[in-house]
Order: C-alpha cells, then structure tokens, then sequence
C-alpha cells in the first residue's frame, strides 16, 4: 500500500477520534454525574496555549499534575464579576496546594484594558487572552456555547472532571476541588 494513504488514513482515524472525544466532552452531562461516573471515563482537556496579560506563555497540558479550574468570563459579563473574588480566595487559599485557576477573557479589550480591569477587581489568579483567532481555536476545543461564565474542571491527569455554566461560590468550587487534591 501506497505509504501516502497510509498516512492519510491514519489521519483521518486521528481526526475522527478527536471529534468523537469531543462530542462526549459536550453532550456529557457531567453536572449530573456522581463521582464514580466521572472516574471511570473522562476526556482529557483540550490543550491549548494562551498569553497571560504581562505576556507569559501557559500551556495547559504544563499544568498537569495540579487542578485547574478553566473560567471563561468576560469583563462586561455581571455574573463574571460576582465569581472574581470567590475564584480569587479560592486560588490564594489553595495555589500552594496545587490549585490553578485560569480566567480565559472573551473581551475584544486589548490587553492595556483588560490589566486595568483585573486590577480594579483584584483579581488574584492568571488572565489569559488571546486574538480572536486563537480565542475561536480554544472554544471550538472545549465545544463552548458561549455561556459565560463556563468553567471547567481539570484533574491531575488532565482530564475534564466537570462543566459549570453560570456563575458559582466559593463553597460550591471547594466541594468539587477538595475530592481531587
């Protein structure tokens, strides 16, 4: 056979698996899963790489072996606003103990705007932002519909334990970290 169509095939065996991960990333309902349910198969996060807002680059697949808590908000989102300090005693409380929190902005802001905001709110944990372009690439990955915020939780091993849409406290966030620290 052909050493092009081998090649072909494998790709599109690889793309196919891909978008069936996907598809059980999105239409899992793991809000109404128990914690045996989530274990037992649960897709690894897509992994992407965005800038912090002073210009870090952070690669989520470098984050393994801590829990991340992946919130998608934006600066004109009220309920975004309302999480910003649960998230951000969350993140000060728990960093040393392996909690991320990543605040992925949807603003069309630049990045001089999104700074003065996170500096109004105090907001403790890292902002990542990105062009439209790269933005679009994250949230076709997670098959995110826009709700904001949405948040994500990530385990040690990378793999999406949970989806909240809309905004949450501080205590509903600690029950769901606490079982995988």
């Amino acid at each position: 056979m052909n050493k092009n169509i081998v090649r072909i095939t494998l790709i599109g065996v690889t793309v196919i698996l891909a978008a069936l991960a996907g598809n059980a990333l999105a239409t899992g309902n793991s809000n109404q899963q128990d914690d045996s349910q989530a274990s037992q198969v649960s897709p690894l996060a897509p992994d992407f790489t965005l800038r912090t807002l002073e210009g870090e680059r952070i690669t989520l697949s470098d984050l393994r072996g801590q829990v991340v808590l992946l919130n998608f908000w934006a600066t004109w989102c009220g309920p975004c606003r309302r999480e910003i300090p649960d998230l951000s005693r969350i993140y000060t409380a728990y960093k040393e103990k392996g909690v991320v929190i990543l605040g992925v902005s949807w603003d069309d802001l630049n990045t001089e705007q999104i700074k003065m905001f996170a500096k109004n709110y105090k907001v403790a944990y890292p902002i990542l932002h990105g062009t439209q372009s790269e933005l679009s690439i994250v949230g076709k990955a997670y098959r995110w519909e826009g709700y904001l915020p949405t948040t994500y939780l990530i385990d040690r091993e990378g793999k999406v334990r949970d989806v909240h849409i809309g905004a949450r406290s501080e205590r509903f966030f600690l029950e769901a970290i606490k079982p995988l620290l």
